[in-house]
């Protein structure tokens, strides 16, 4: 017996077979905002690989026993886990590593710690979480330094207006955008196929474009493939939509009870008698006494959007590769549509989105990246304009007719034409589609065997755009609808018909395109010496746009580089610059050198801080440089005297016309671009490894921005003046973030927040002589609005018996006033209210503040995220169609029903009603004046990933579905509009459900 036992033991010892059951272990491995790291390597403490988490950071591998695990991913410190078999749901947050994270720099990248430019970056995971066809609209607050400001919600023409550091000219403010290093338009990428957006907001950052970077620059990177094996990934969401608010206006009853009143206030007889009043109170015949709500008719409750891609990621050492297939699709809130676009289209958007990025390593010396993206954009939309039909439905009385006759025609008058609803359903459609393609091939020679960090890099770019429209489009006739008596004294209607109808006509001009080629080549050097570091780029650049119509290419060339040495990873330095030129000036004077200097000190590095507690990270920053801005307004080529047909002359006996020739403005051969000296001071911390702050201070001065003499020279030498370089503007502010993580168990959360501020001081702009020294633009903002100062209305007791005011009191110069106009202070105290009387008032359109405040979480399979926007600083004017009541025949808002009447003097905030013109009371004023600053719930996001269990049921690597919300709540001093966006079609709020689904 003791035999077998002994063999038995042998064979146990040298074949050993393990009996122990393996158990799958789950978990999420977040940033410190609580956004899922993909790519995050996963390996056992010995050194065993155990596989990576996906896109959005959660991982399941396959544990027999206890075990330390090691997670790492460049850029976040590595993070050990304890962790048993079995265990699920685990939550691992990592901390950022400045010494090895890659932030991205113009045409290339730097270690986080060794930046010294300042730079804000937001992640495509962050961005997805605000689900709008737009991938500027993603934007709202999330880059420190970037103002977004909302404009339409109408589906395929929402993108918002954006500005980098405020205004820094009165001229033109837009800025560039670059995706992979190629200028080209960012807004319909897919978000998911966007890794990065940055925005390079100083001297340092933007050198390198020189004579075009002085208002900053857009830099979006999209995702590339990883080495393992093959990754698909779907992304699929639904929501719906409606308006944020829509504007309120008076019913049909109260329209004619006040026209009455307006007509009495200009002593004038009333239109509606006792009897109509009382039909249009109850409502007893829908035909000659309508009461429509154009709004409720036009528009329905709400619209469907939604989108999905399908992405494929992995490779090996030697290709990898990244793919998307993407759609989109937003519709418009027009109701009773025709879907399949016969007779009439609702506004509709889809977009069809591909990439595939491919990168090869050729050989050991050569890498290779291959490029190609992109779009088709499909547009369809009412053949009616489409901020006209917003207006209508904001003008046109409730009163003013049926939508339908009892016919069945289209009610309808002369004064108000266009029936709101049989624009959108009766006139035709209009279609546009958009192709764009994007392919890039760019080579890398690693040349260490020549010299160790040397490389060249060559990129050659085609860019072509092509648009082709189709519109179906017709007449349409509106009958008025009356009551006349017919046989045996019985009511009948009668039509009187106003415009003929047509047949549908096809068009199918105003094609456009451009195209765009874009060479860059540099050489590149980087090594470390020791202690010494030298990273430097020399670079050509040439870009060719061609836009169809337009004979001459827009074309831009530079020679730009950089220059960065560090030492003992604590002080960094470096030299940017720029010599670029552009085809907008003349020969001789289309070149500049534009050179910036900048460095930054690790404090946290100096062995005096390295045993202290509290600052994990300490760096300072700081940056002085030139730049440039060749988007001047006036000619394009301004240094040019320009000759243009206009009109004829008549000669002979036949009095035959001939075309002549007009002297356009005089050319200006020293013209030249808009400086910018920039300052930038930076502070970047981490405090006991969970509190981030940031904060960068910066000055510019900008000078040589354009002006002309028109103000100052008088009209009858029948020409218009040069432009010339004679405006400075003045512009500053500063940035802060900050943010705290913690986690606690199996709850991670975090809590932060932003605040960026700029204001700015025209200095100089060769503006009109003034009579008064306050109404000089000189020495206030860019877009400080000017207007008369309102001090309440007049009264009765302003007024003699005639009705004449009282000869103590200013006399208006824009129209005869009488009790509950508007009164207005006289600046100058010459006993007139006029023009001279104009003083600045409020602020600024654009917000001089905006700031953010987000929070987030997750505790086991659930995560949620809240984020809040807000703006200051910013004033609105409440004027024209959808507040002026009666004015232009416009309708009534609500806010008229507080109007002025010698029953309501002491609390009326609206004056008095008048049909008349009444150029008194709809002046710019603070009157009309309200403040735009802002809160909004920009976005909430709830999501649960499932547990790893349920997923190997379903042959899943990972599933997470979520609900999210979008512009939710909104508080703000404007009441019946929206605060980013008066008139038009309006922002929109959503709520949408989603998943992500990895194979």
């Amino acid at each position: 017996m003791n035999k077998y036992i002994s063999i038995f033991l042998i064979i146990g010892i040298w074949c050993p077979v393990t009996l122990v059951a393996q158990e799958q272990t789950s978990g999420r491995v977040a940033d410190s905002y609580g956004y899922g790291l993909s790519f995050v390597s996963i390996q056992h403490g010995a050194g065993t690989p155990q596989g990576q988490t996906d896109e959005n950071g959660a991982f399941t591998i396959t544990l027999a026993d206890t075990a330390t695990l090691v997670f790492s991913l460049p850029g976040y410190e590595t993070t050990t886990q304890f962790v048993r078999p079995g265990q699920q749901d685990i939550v691992l947050v990592m901390a950022p590593d400045s010494r090895t994270a890659l932030v991205d720099v113009a045409f290339g990248q730097q270690s986080q710690h060794a930046v010294t430019a300042s730079i804000a970056t937001v992640g495509g995971d962050v961005l997805r979480t605000t689900p709008v066809p737009t991938l500027s609209n993603t934007l709202f607050g999330r880059l420190p330094g970037l103002t977004v400001m909302q404009g339409s919600g109408e589906p395929g023409y929402d993108a918002p207006q954006l500005f980098i550091r405020g205004m820094g000219t009165y001229q033109d403010n837009s800025f560039l955008v670059f995706v992979d290093g190629l200028e080209t338009p960012f807004d319909q990428l897919s978000v998911d196929e966007i890794e990065t957006i940055s925005v390079l907001k100083d001297a340092a950052a933007l050198s390198q474009f020189g004579i075009r970077g002085a208002n900053g620059a857009l830099w979006v990177t999209t995702k590339r493939g990883q080495a393992g094996k093959t990754r698909i990934t779907l992304h699929a969401r639904n929501g719906w939509q409606q308006p944020t608010t829509l504007p309120q206006f008076v019913n049909a009853y109260d329209y004619a009870h006040l026209y009455n009143e307006a007509l009495e206030n200009d002593r004038l007889a009333p239109r509606y008698g006792a009897d109509e009043l009382e039909a249009y109170r109850t409502g007893s015949d829908p035909y000659l006494y309508p009461n429509v709500n154009w709004y409720d008719e036009v528009l329905r409750k709400h619209a469907p959007q939604r989108d999905m891609s399908l992405t494929f990621s992995g490779g090996g050492q030697t290709a990898r590769y990244f793919i998307l297939l993407g759609y989109n699709r937003n519709e418009g809130l027009y109701a009773n549509t025709d879907r399949d676009r016969v007779e009439n289209s609702n506004a509709d958007f889809q977009r069809y989105n591909f990439r595939a990025n491919v990168d090869m390593q050729l050989s050991k010396y050569v890498s290779a990246a291959m490029d190609l993206g992109g779009r088709i954009e499909d547009r369809h939309f009412p053949n009616f304009d489409g901020p006209q039909l917003w207006d209508n439905m904001a003008r046109f009385p409730a009163n003013a007719y049926p939508v339908r006759n009892p016919n069945g025609t289209w009610g309808g008058n002369a004064l108000y034409f266009d029936n709101p609803v049989a624009s959108v359903l009766d006139r035709g459609l209009n279609s546009s589609t958009d192709r764009n393609l994007m392919a890039t091939l760019r080579l890398t020679e690693h040349l260490d065997f020549i010299t160790e960090g040397l490389s060249l890099h060559q990129t050659v770019s085609f860019n072509n755009w092509h648009r082709g429209n189709y519109n179906k489009t017709r007449n349409i006739a509106v009958y008025e609808l009356s009551a006349q008596t017919g046989a045996a004294d019985q009511q009948e209607y009668a039509y009187r018909q106003h415009g003929t109808r047509t047949d549908l006509s096809i068009d199918q001009s105003g094609n456009n395109q451009w195209n765009r080629t874009t060479l860059q080549f540099s050489a590149n050097y980087d090594r470390d010496f020791g202690a010494n570091s030298i990273a430097a780029q020399l670079m050509y650049y040439q870009d060719v746009y061609a836009v169809s119509g337009n004979n001459v290419p827009y074309a831009s060339q530079s020679v730009m580089g950089r220059l960065h040495y560090g030492y003992a990873d604590k002080y960094f330095a470096e030299l940017g610059f720029s010599y670029s030129g552009s085809e907008r000036f003349p020969a001789g004077n289309r070149f500049g050198f534009f050179p910036a200097l900048s460095g930054a000190w690790v404090i946290s590095n100096e062995d005096f801080l390295k045993r202290n507690t509290v600052f994990s990270y300490l760096k300072a920053r700081a940056s002085v440089g030139l730049l440039g801005n060749d988007r001047l307004t006036g000619p394009r080529f301004a240094y040019q005297q320009d000759f243009y047909y206009s009109g004829n002359y008549y000669f002979g006996p036949g009095n035959n016309g001939f075309g002549t020739i007009v002297e356009g403005v005089p050319g200006n051969p020293g013209i030249s671009w808009e400086k910018s000296l920039q300052y930038n001071l930076g502070v970047e911390a981490t405090l006991y490894n969970r509190f981030d702050i940031g904060i960068d201070a910066y000055y510019e001065s900008r000078w040589d921005i354009l002006a002309t003499d028109d103000g100052t020279v008088p009209s009858y030498v029948g020409l218009g003046s040069a432009y010339s370089n004679m405006g400075e503007v003045n512009n500053w502010g500063f940035e802060a973030t900050a943010n705290y993580r913690n986690t606690v168990g199996n709850l991670a959360y975090q809590v932060g927040g932003s605040i960026f501020y700029s204001r700015n001081e025209i200095v100089a702009m060769n503006e009109v002589v003034r009579a008064e020294p306050y109404l000089y633009r000189t020495g206030h903002p860019v877009g400080q609005p000017f207007g008369l100062q309102a001090d309440g209305f007049w009264g009765v007791d302003d007024f003699d018996g005639n009705g004449s005011l009282l000869p103590s009191l200013p006399v208006s110069t824009f129209a005869p006033v009488q009790p509950g106009d508007i009164r207005y202070v006289d600046q100058n105290t010459d006993g007139l209210i006029d023009e001279n009387d104009y003083v600045a008032i409020g602020d600024a359109f654009q917000p001089a503040l905006t700031y953010t405040v987000n929070m987030g979480g997750t505790f086991k399979g659930v995560d949620i995220q809240v984020f809040f926007q807000g703006t200051g600083e910013r004033s609105l004017f409440l004027d024209g169609t959808y507040f002026w009541a009666l004015q232009n025949d416009n309708n009534i808002p609500a806010m008229a029903l507080n109007r002025w009447t010698p029953q309501t003097a002491a609390q009326a905030d609206y004056p008095r009603l008048s049909t008349l013109p009444n150029d008194n009371n709809y002046q710019h004023s603070s009157f009309w004046m309200r403040s735009g600053a802002m809160l909004r719930l920009r976005n909430v996001e709830l999501g649960y990933t499932l547990p790893s269990g349920w997923q190997q049921k379903l042959r899943l690597n990972n599933l997470r579905i979520y609900v999210s919300g979008i512009n939710l709540a909104t508080w703000s001093e404007v009441d019946g509009t929206d605060p980013e966006s008066i008139g038009g079609y309006p922002p929109l709020k959503s709520y949408n459900v989603g998943l992500t689904a990895q194979f």
